[in-house]
């Protein structure tokens, strides 16, 4: 079973998400038409259509949805060390730390992917 921390922290990063997408939906028509994409070493390596700035929220759904099967799948998880009768709280504090990793990587590809195009 799921504390309900743990739910109530993996709610963030959908907010976060869902917000950022809002946002997106509004300003889409002042956005343009073709928009620059970056590589590594944020160089403008080519252009693309604008509906390159929906591709990672779809990425981070993807990531969310991975995160969440770990997350549920206590049971599962694998220890390199012995688990004793403190078991529920070294549960909990893996479940925790995938939460923050979570939401750690909805702020990482959310807002900062296509901040020079998105907040101008």
């Amino acid at each position: 079973m799921i504390p309900k921390p743990i739910k109530w922290l993996f709610a963030v990063p959908f907010i976060i998400i869902i917000s950022y997408t809002v946002y997106l939906l509004t300003i889409y028509h002042s956005i343009p038409d073709i928009i620059p994409i970056h590589g590594y070493g944020g160089k403008n390596d080519g252009s693309g259509s604008k509906l390159f700035i929906f591709a990672p929220i779809i990425l981070n759904f993807i990531i969310l949805g991975f995160i969440w099967l770990i997350i549920r799948k206590q049971d599962k998880i694998k220890f390199t060390f012995e688990v004793g009768e403190d078991q529920a709280k070294i549960y909990y504090q893996y479940q925790l730390v995938l939460v923050i990793l979570a939401v750690f990587v909805t702020l990482i590809m959310s807002p900062l992917s296509f901040s020079d195009v998105v907040f101008k």
